[in-house]
């Protein structure tokens, strides 16, 4: 476990079958440690996840994201929580939902960005200048952002607009859940995503 960014703790696992690691998160809140997307921290690393003690829940970006979540709310206690839309379909199930923007632990802003699926969402930190991203982009190839092929998309208009709303928040480390992080330049980075999705969705008459 590391500090990706200031109050923001990360560990990952490596994928062999996608090729790329799983990226969890440790935000230190004035009202506990917020988890979001947390992979298996692995026998020692469990130790480490003890001094983030108290909690303030874990929190799920998407539905195909319950990762060590179960495993999580067995050692502690804690709340899973998720966007309603995407709660019936997490393997580990969520305890509680939300149904749209919000403010958590102080001032860590929920941002829906549906488009992958209906109920992701992503997590904009102030104090960090960061942003959490589930699904919606991916660190794929390093030092890049990509998204996931078309068949696994449930409406890909609506990642792109999703993708361009994220653009009016202030931050510059994109924190993604999947590939490699980039703790800095993340903005220009999502832009030119955006740009780049806009021009693929311009089909010539």
């Amino acid at each position: 476990m590391k500090e990706i960014v200031s109050d923001v703790q990360t560990w990952s696992v490596f994928s062999d079958e996608k090729g790329y690691a799983f990226n969890g998160y440790a935000v230190s809140t004035e009202e506990g440690t917020v988890l979001v997307d947390p992979p298996d921290p692995g026998e020692d690393g469990w130790l480490t996840v003890d001094l983030l003690e108290p909690f303030a829940g874990v929190w799920l970006t998407n539905r195909n994201h319950s990762r060590a979540a179960a495993a999580f709310r067995e050692r502690y206690g804690l709340t899973v929580w998720a966007h309603e839309a995407d709660a019936h379909r997490l393997e580990a199930g969520a305890d509680r939902t939300v149904a749209g923007a919000t403010t958590i632990a102080g001032d860590v802003e929920i941002v829906p960005v549906p488009g992958k699926s209906p109920g992701e969402i992503a997590f904009h930190l102030p104090r960090s200048g960061a942003l959490i991203v589930g699904d919606l982009v991916i660190g794929v190839p390093p030092g890049e952002l990509s998204t996931y092929p078309d068949e696994v998309i449930d409406d890909m208009a609506e990642l792109r607009r999703s993708a361009a709303h994220l653009l009016d928040y202030d931050f510059d480390a994109l924190l993604l859940c999947d590939g490699e992080p980039l703790p800095s330049g993340g903005k220009d980075k999502l832009r030119e995503f955006v740009e780049r999705s806009a021009h693929r969705s311009v089909r010539p008459r």
